[in-house]
């Protein structure tokens, strides 16, 4: 029996990695990989300052010009990231993931991360099989890392898409199961974060989705809960389950745990029967409450976070550290704030020859640009939040209970509470319980400073940096936390936009791109509920808007002609006119034959002329797209090649229908064989169990059917695999392995067309005894 907890928050994974090619020349040098360092770093610096467009070219720039250094994988990463989750362009961001998701890489997290976001990349093109393989690539292959939880979650979403709802909760039952592999937030809880509790027993495996296991939830400060663990799945040994937490006076019994800084949880879970037979032993865990810090320079409301702050008035400082409230009183922390004016080259070049000079010479690290001016040490107080800070920091509360209505129900809880016991309970609402401090410092502009005055001396230009040392959080050791903010004149007032007018060609091309990209996708949505009239408005608006950008994208050429095509081709398509999205599709690849987009329009490409039941024309194009060496949809193209021959044997009919059946049999094989990495495998396996059993041969049908459902537990078709599986074993006479696999098709997919039938079947082998 292991007993384990886990502590978390489910948030938006976003997280950068380093990832090594297999292809790779032999490393790159400590220079090399500095200097592609720094060029990372200063993207970066564009990037937060807006200027995207800047830090693009340089991330593209490491990669060309370090292409040894394993730094240019960060540069990879950097890119990936932009293009898939600013720019949503998803085939472009593929293409940077690629490289990092390379086995000759040794860094485990990293690979997973790539992983992960290939198949996310897939999972927004609406390619769930290729998605699904990515996926469960990630679970097998990373099984302790963060981010399996994420592709069971895609995984799930994938199969609710394909309307395969018993599959989607399965996969989704599963999100939040898996602990990371890292053992230093295991024993620790987040103030105001849910807590979640893990327990894995062998006597567990016998209770019901419906039935729960009790856990003792008791913090050192007088707050004892009762969390409910439920199974994840059918026949396991592992629960799992959560208990809001936040910051607050003990209330027990409320639903809340309530804790403050520097306390501890002990949870209990009833053992009811070891393995050396005892009987109801409690197993206890301790975990301490800690608090993750953010430092922010503000407004004067202290909501929206600012980037600069003006001479000659105050600086608004926040510090976020829940686990710095320690009592039921404003409690404090104090966090430094200092001046950094940007070197003189005069100073910068009496600092290199200095260090040319002494034994640093050898140290290839930058020089710090900025020197420090001024500095002051900074008292911020713990202060109650407005209603709108308190409706986000309370997102726990259920949505039909105000926090007025929950601050009567914890009063009258605690007057029951006081009424029945000796223990004496503070009133929470006169307590100040938020983790939230707040601090004013006056900025000043002058270059006369005063070491001994309670204000900071400036100039425009200058930085601002706030800095706190944060002591307990949810990694290991302490973390020294800054913000940042550059000094101006004047005042920072509210943007008012005068012109809508776009006169940089390339932006505008740009904005119109996504605009047609966005019409889009809304008539896709209006097509999905059956709204054809108001789905071909909303196309043809996004053609008027490719059309009028045409000229100029032409005029530009290169990466604005070549998305230009793209959406062209993705309108047409939708829309169903597809020799003009075939005509799209040639275009694309005549003029960009390299072209990331190439292989998708390929593919693409032989579905139109399979719509147009131009057989021979589909299987010349999948047969280029699977000689495309570098291509990731080879096994995509094999399996429409497959596709079409099966098309044509049943167009065929019983004369010559035999014949093309063989050889769709042959190019399904060639999936297995071939590519077996392939989002398509599971189902090119069941096309040859279903061509097996067409042919009475049941041994290697069944053969093929375990296949599949051992391997492939994504295949479109699993609800027909087990029907005919079940046919299968009847025809064999092993009637009562026949009735299992129907009564499986029923349980797993009771959504299945085939699960009426399967009942009947089932009902008949049980009265006939089986």
């Amino acid at each position: 029996m292991r007993f384990a907890i886990l502590v978390s928050l489910l948030t938006t994974w976003s997280v950068r990695g380093v990832i090594v090619s297999a292809q790779t020349a032999p490393r790159g040098s400590l220079v090399e990989d500095r200097a592609a360092q720094k060029l990372v770093a200063a993207g970066d610096t564009r990037y937060e300052a807006e200027e995207v467009s800047k830090a693009v070219e340089i991330w593209q720039s490491v990669i060309e010009r370090y292409p040894r250094s394993k730094v240019r994988f960060v540069a990879h990463m950097r890119l990936g990231d932009y293009f898939l989750e600013r720019d949503r362009a998803y085939d472009r961001a593929r293409v940077q993931f690629e490289p990092v998701a390379d086995e000759a890489n040794t860094d485990q997290t990293q690979r997973a991360e790539a992983t992960l976001k290939m198949g996310i990349c897939f999972y927004h093109a609406r390619n769930y099989g290729k998605c699904f393989q990515l996926m469960r690539s990630v679970i097998e292959s990373f099984p302790t890392s963060p981010e399996v939880n994420q592709a069971y979650y895609y995984i799930g979403l994938g199969h609710f898409q394909l309307a395969h709802y018993s599959r989607a909760i399965d996969a989704l039952e599963k999100v939040g199961t898996t602990l990371s592999s890292d053992k230093t937030d295991g024993n620790k809880l987040e103030a105001g974060k849910r807590f979640f509790i893990k327990i894995e027993d062998a006597d567990l495996a016998i209770l019901g989705p419906e039935t729960g296991v009790k856990v003792q939830c008791k913090s050192s400060g007088g707050d004892l809960e009762e969390a409910i663990c439920y199974s994840v799945g059918r026949n396991v040994r592992l629960v799992l389950g959560s208990i809001a937490s936040r910051l607050g006076t003990p209330i027990p019994g409320n639903g809340f745990l309530e804790v403050k800084g520097g306390d501890t949880v002990s949870v209990t879970y009833i053992d009811e029967h070891t393995a050396e037979k005892q009987l109801k032993v409690p197993v206890v865990m301790e975990v301490r409450v800690v608090g993750d810090g953010v430092v922010a320079i503000t407004d004067g409301a202290f909501e929206e976070t600012l980037s600069g702050v003006v001479l000659d008035k105050n600086v608004n400082l926040r510090v976020v550290d829940p686990d710095r409230d320690v009592s039921d009183e404003a409690d404090s922390l104090m966090a430094l704030v200092e001046i950094y004016r940007l070197k003189t080259d005069e100073e910068l070049e009496s600092e290199m020859t200095k260090r040319h000079a002494t034994s640093d010479a050898d140290n290839e690290d930058e020089i710090d640009r900025y020197k420090q001016v001024d500095r002051l040490e900074v008292t911020l107080i713990e202060s109650e939040l407005t209603e709108q800070q308190q409706g986000i920091a309370r997102s726990d509360t259920p949505l039909d209970r105000s926090p007025q209505d929950e601050s009567t129900q914890d009063e009258s809880t605690a007057s029951q509470l006081a009424a029945t016991t000796n223990v004496p309970i503070t009133n929470p609402v006169h307590a100040i319980h938020t983790g939230v401090f707040y601090g004013t410092v006056a900025l000043v502009k002058t270059d006369t400073l005063d070491p001994n005055d309670q204000s900071l001396g400036a100039l425009p230009s200058d930085q601002l940096r706030l800095t706190y040392l944060d002591q307990s959080n949810s990694d290991e050791g302490e973390k020294t936390l800054m913000a940042k903010a550059r000094c101006l004149e004047g005042n920072i007032g509210g943007v008012r936009v005068t012109r809508a007018e776009i006169s940089d060609h390339e932006l505008r091309v740009q904005t119109q791109l996504k605009t047609a990209s966005a019409l889009t996708k809304i008539g896709n949505r209006y097509k999905e509920f059956g709204l054809k009239q108001k789905a071909t408005e909303k196309y043809e608006a996004a053609l008027d808007v490719c059309e009028e950008i045409m000229v100029d994208a032409r005029r530009l050429g290169g990466r604005m002609l070549e998305e230009t095509y793209v959406q062209f081709w993705h309108i047409y398509f939708e829309m169903e006119r597809l020799e003009l999205a075939a005509t799209m599709c040639q275009k694309l690849q005549r003029e960009f034959p390299n072209s990331g987009f190439v292989d998708d329009a390929l593919l693409q490409l032989g579905e139109v002329a399979i719509k147009q039941e131009n057989f021979r024309r589909a299987i010349g194009i999948y047969t280029r797209l699977v000689e495309m060496e570098q291509s990731q949809l080879r096994g995509e193209a094999q399996f429409g090649i497959a596709e079409v021959y099966q098309k044509m044997a049943e167009a065929a009919g019983e004369r010559g229908g035999a014949e093309l059946g063989d050889r769709a049999f042959q190019e399904y094989k060639k999936v297995f064989d071939h590519f077996p990495d392939s989002g398509r495998v599971g189902e090119a396996v069941a096309k040859m169990a279903d061509y097996y059993y067409q042919r009475e041969d049941f041994d290697r049908a069944i053969d093929t059917f375990e296949t599949v459902l051992d391997n492939h537990p994504d295949a479109i078709f699993l609800d027909v695999i087990l029907f005919n599986y079940g046919r299968c074993l009847y025809r064999m006479q092993r009637k009562a392995e026949a009735r299992r696999r129907f009564d499986q098709l029923i349980s797993e997919f009771p959504e299945s067309p085939l699960a009426s039938d399967a009942k009947q079947i089932s009902m008949t082998l049980s009265q006939a005894g089986f």
